[in-house]
């Protein structure tokens, strides 16, 4: 079997995957495919993440260039997330997955709030 091991062992979709991975990473990103977004916001629709987890994940997503941050100046201020381009590359990766599961794994029952049974 080949890999995708460069000269000096980078793989591209190793290192993908290592991102999406961490936990939140994947929903942070489907998250923000409608557009910007408030911290509080982003907490709602995504569930069950502390505060301190979502702010290191959008933290390291901005670092890596996927999410940018804008603090809006009114009264009271207001921080927005948004994908730049490197990140709506990025969920665009989302929509195979995306129709993968329609057609797989709602058809077997499986429900996104619980993992499937082994």
């Amino acid at each position: 079997m080949t890999t995708a091991l460069g000269d000096d062992g980078y793989c591209p979709i190793r290192a993908t995957l290592q991102l999406f991975g961490r936990k939140w990473v994947p929903l942070i990103v489907y998250e923000l495919r409608g557009g910007k977004r408030r911290f509080n916001e982003l907490a709602v629709v995504i569930g069950g993440c502390n505060s301190r987890t979502l702010r290191d994940r959008l933290e390291t997503l901005e670092e890596l260039g996927i999410v940018s941050r804008t603090i809006v100046n009114t009264m009271p201020p207001w921080v927005e997330y948004a994908l730049t381009g490197r990140g709506q590359d990025l969920a665009s990766a989302l929509g195979p997955l995306e129709v993968w599961g329609q057609k797989y794994l709602a058809e077997a029952g499986v429900s996104p709030l619980q993992p499937a049974a082994h």
